[in-house]
Order: structure tokens, then C-alpha cells, then sequence
């Protein structure tokens, strides 16, 4: 009981690390290149790796054989996914970027079937209905101003997700999720590293913006992935998944309260709604394989 309740502390400080993250994310973008700053994050995320890995499990090379499977998922999820998040982050606020990706347990559902050529659950089917009624609530909002970069970021971030979940399926059949973590973040980042040193900005901005981006880097990618992986061991998918579902209204909080970012009343009902149906979701197709 003690074990779990630390754990809980941990998850609602994970959740706190990640809408801290969006904040700064959503100010430094302000500043200089999406995949700059992406390139300097994981490079300060990769000492905190090596060592969590490496006291787990231990440090190995992968196999030969799998090491262009395990590029193709650093450049999805580490690099495309993020970059496209962060393009987000440049022109819509933090919360509505973070309820947008609600639609992600739904999306991939569907895709699921699709792919397995499975008969859709009639629930679930109900629940994925309400989602996209959310999302259109999130979405119709202002859509013929700049604001229409930022959905479409967030769509590519969808359809990105969706795909890296392919690829990672056939890499944990070789490997912990531990090790995954740890490769991808070294490949993205000799990937990243020439992209950054060509798009680095004249000034990398103030002092107080990279301090945060190197704490955030160590906190969100380090930390948070540790924190994460134990609140899935310690209190299982479903209670892990309340926390992650939460993260939306406390980015949204923040984005009000640090950034005074705000969002519609429509845009709030649809949020909420699109939150609700994706848990709802997660917990009823979360042992479904396709």
C-alpha cells in the first residue's frame, strides 16, 4: 500500500512535469527551431537514460538486423511526432494541443480493426462517435486563421503515432521497453544533432528559457519516462491511464494561468467530452491486440 501510494505521488508529479514541459515547449518554440530545440532536449535526456538502463538491465547493442526497424522508430517517434507537436505548440494553445491528441486511443482503435479485419465493438463504435463530436467542438474553432497549421500538426501527430505503434510492436518482441527507449533516444539524436547544428538560432534565447529546456529535457525524457514505466508496473494500465487523461485539463490550467492561453466554452465541452470517450476507450480495448 505504501509502494502504491508513493507511486500516485509520482504519477501526479509526472503529470505536472509534463504540462510544466508544454509551458516552456510553448514559449521557447517562440524562440528558435522546433527541431533544434527537440535535438538539445534529448541530448540532455540521454545521460539519465544510460544510467537507468544500464543499473536495470544493463548496456548491449542491439542486433544488426534490427537496427534499420529501430532507426525507423527514432525517426517516428522521436523525431516526427515531437517535431509535429511542437509545431503545434506554435500556433495553438498548450491545452487545446493536448485535448486534440485525445483522439489518439480512438483513432488507433480504429485503425486496429481495419488492419485485422475485426468487427468494431458497438460501445466502443458509440464512444469513438463522441470523440469526434469533441473534436470537431476542439477543431471548428477559428479554423480559417493561422490556428489551421496547428491542427494539422496535431493530425500529423495521429497518423505518426498510429504508424510507430506498428513498428514498436515487432521491436518488443526483441527488446524491453527499457532498451527501446534508450536506442531510439541515441539514434534520434545523432540524427537530430547535424539538423540542430544547421537550424541553431543566433541567440538560443535567455538564460532562464535554456535552463528550463535542459531541466525539462532531463525531467520529461529521463525522469518522466522512469516515473511513467513505474506507474504502469505499480498501479496497471487503467489507473496509469486516469492520470495520463488528466493531463489535458492541467496543461489547460497552466496555459490559462502561466501563458494566459485560453479556450472557448465549446472548445472546453468538446475537450472534456473527447477525454471522457478516450478513456473509456483505452478501458475497453486496452487487452485487445490486432
Amino acid at each position: 500500500m505504501k509502494k502504491q501510494y508513493g507511486t500516485h505521488l509520482l504519477m501526479a508529479l509526472l503529470i505536472l512535469i509534463w504540462s510544466m514541459d508544454a509551458v516552456t515547449v510553448s514559449l521557447a518554440v517562440q524562440q528558435m527551431d522546433e527541431f533544434f530545440l527537440l535535438g538539445f532536449k534529448t541530448l540532455c535526456s540521454l545521460p539519465v537514460l544510460f544510467l537507468y538502463v544500464g543499473l536495470r538491465e544493463g548496456l548491449h547493442l542491439p542486433r544488426k538486423r534490427d537496427i534499420p526497424l529501430l532507426i525507423a522508430s527514432a525517426v517516428l517517434g522521436d523525431i516526427l511526432y515531437f517535431g509535429s507537436e511542437y509545431t503545434a505548440y506554435h500556433y495553438l494553445p498548450i491545452g487545446t494541443v493536448t485535448v486534440l491528441l485525445g483522439i489518439l486511443p480512438a483513432a488507433s482503435y480504429v485503425v486496429d480493426c481495419i488492419v485485422a479485419r475485426r468487427r468494431p465493438r458497438p460501445l466502443v463504435l458509440v464512444l469513438i462517435a463522441l470523440s469526434i463530436g469533441g473534436l470537431l467542438l476542439v477543431v471548428l474553432y477559428e479554423m480559417g486563421t493561422g490556428r489551421l497549421r496547428g491542427y494539422l500538426a496535431c493530425a500529423a501527430c495521429t497518423v505518426i503515432w498510429i504508424v510507430y505503434g506498428y513498428v514498436t510492436r515487432r521491436l518488443h518482441r526483441t527488446y524491453s521497453a527499457r532498451s527501446i527507449t534508450l536506442y531510439e533516444s541515441v539514434l534520434a539524436t545523432a540524427i537530430l544533432l547535424p539538423i540542430a547544428i544547421l537550424r541553431r538560432p543566433e541567440t538560443i534565447g535567455t538564460a532562464q528559457v535554456l535552463i528550463s529546456i535542459v531541466l525539462m529535457g532531463i525531467l520529461t525524457s529521463g525522469f518522466g519516462y522512469i516515473i511513467e514505466v513505474r506507474g504502469l508496473v505499480d498501479l496497471g494500465t487503467t489507473v496509469s491511464g486516469i492520470y495520463v487523461n488528466l493531463l489535458p485539463l492541467v496543461t489547460a490550467a497552466a496555459g490559462y494561468l502561466i501563458l494566459h492561453q485560453s479556450m472557448t466554452p465549446l472548445q472546453l465541452i468538446g475537450g472534456a467530452v473527447m477525454i471522457v470517450s478516450g478513456f473509456f476507450v483505452i478501458r475497453l480495448t486496452g487487452g485487445e491486440e490486432p
